[in-house]
């Protein structure tokens, strides 16, 4: 059967590009994913400085990173990272040239959106704990940095990862606009597919196939992950070891 033929592997079909595509959107999501995060209680963290120049900093970066389409993002730090890094590695080595891969491009790009949004969903974890835990950890003596990392810290993961769940089923949607800057993840890797066997229905209904099953994966994980954090502060409360 020709689809059989052109989901083959080796050189008469698409099934190892393929194969590899799906490893590019896993690797590009996976290696996304923590640097949005941090940079999401960092933003956080900008948005209620005491500094004023911080706190527009912060104010600023949410409502631009927001408000532009991801893909407009995506050229943009693409093309003008570009002219930036070349500018400089010439002002400084004159004669040699750096460039960026579409990869670590596509990798700043929805960093930057998601951790955007990811701002808001730190704000109302650290809500949800309260100040009072902030307080209590003072009254045990322990500095801010201990104080955050072995007590807001846990607590706030417990609020925020349905929130985060979220977030990173939109990263893994969103690896797709990677392709308009040609890197050679799924939806790039099916489209060469369809330029070269006119098979558009094939190509991308098996990607949509694979997508749902990726976000259907990634749904029941966070559902697992959320059930044995719950269950932990459960016990806690208990008094259960």
């Amino acid at each position: 059967m020709t689809w059989l033929n052109s989901l083959s592997y080796g050189s008469g079909g698409w099934g190892d590009e393929l194969l590899h595509g799906l490893g590019v959107t896993l690797g590009l999501a996976i290696a996304t994913f923590p640097f949005a995060i941090v940079l999401s209680f960092l933003i956080h963290w900008a948005k209620v400085s005491r500094y004023t120049p911080v706190r527009l900093f912060g104010r600023a970066y949410t409502t631009v990173f927001k408000s532009l389409p991801e893909i407009l993002t995506l050229l943009i730090l693409y093309y003008q990272s570009q002219a930036i890094v070349s500018w400089v590695v010439e002002t400084v080595a004159p004669g040699s040239h750096l460039s960026i891969s579409p990869f670590v491009a596509g990798m700043m790009a929805l960093a930057f959106v998601i951790s955007a949004y990811g701002s808001e969903v730190v704000r109302a974890a650290l809500n949800a704990v309260g100040k009072g835990q902030f307080e209590a950890a003072a009254s045990l003596g322990l500095s801010p940095f201990n104080a955050f990392f072995k007590v807001i810290l846990p607590q706030v993961w417990r609020h925020a990862i349905p929130g985060f769940g979220n977030l990173w089923v939109i990263l893994l949607k969103d690896t797709s606009l990677v392709s308009v800057i040609t890197l050679f993840e799924l939806t790039h890797v099916a489209t060469l597919a369809i330029n070269t066997t006119r098979q558009p229905f094939l190509f991308f209904g098996l990607i949509a196939v694979i997508y749902v099953l990726l976000v259907t994966l990634s749904t029941r994980a966070q559902k697992q992950i959320e059930k044995r954090v719950s269950r932990g502060f459960i016990r806690e409360e208990n008094g259960d070891v």
